[in-house]
């Protein structure tokens, strides 16, 4: 992406939606709900929710979540494209984890399937 134009976070989250549905294999074994509740401009609340149909992200809240992240929304994006590693954000302070840890770290995995 040219310059400082990042997508919403509505959009990133509509683009990992289509990704989730496209290829539901890259979620296998990450069966969860996962709330990711963005802070500071353009912040909002999401869902992530893979189940054995398969998975899809929304905005809202639609389910009892079993992981609850909490991160900027500019460092949320950071992490979707790749440029911030989620361990090193958690670590630093940047991302806060709530419920499964299990699940957290199995995101990792799948937000790497769509930038790689």
């Amino acid at each position: 992406m040219a310059g400082n134009t990042k997508p919403s976070s509505k959009a990133v989250f509509q683009m990992i939606d289509a990704a989730l549905k496209m290829d539901p294999s890259k979620s296998e074994g990450s069966e969860g709900v996962y709330q990711f509740n963005l802070t500071g401009d353009d912040g909002g609340t999401y869902q992530m929710i893979i189940d054995e149909n398969g998975g899809k992200a929304i905005e809202g809240t639609e389910k009892e979540p079993d992981c609850t992240l909490e991160i900027s929304a500019d460092d949320y994006k950071n992490m979707v494209a790749g440029t911030l590693n989620p361990t090193e954000a958690f670590m630093s302070g940047q991302l806060k984890i709530d419920g499964d840890i299990g699940l957290a770290l199995k995101l990792q995995n799948i937000l790497n399937s769509f930038t790689a």
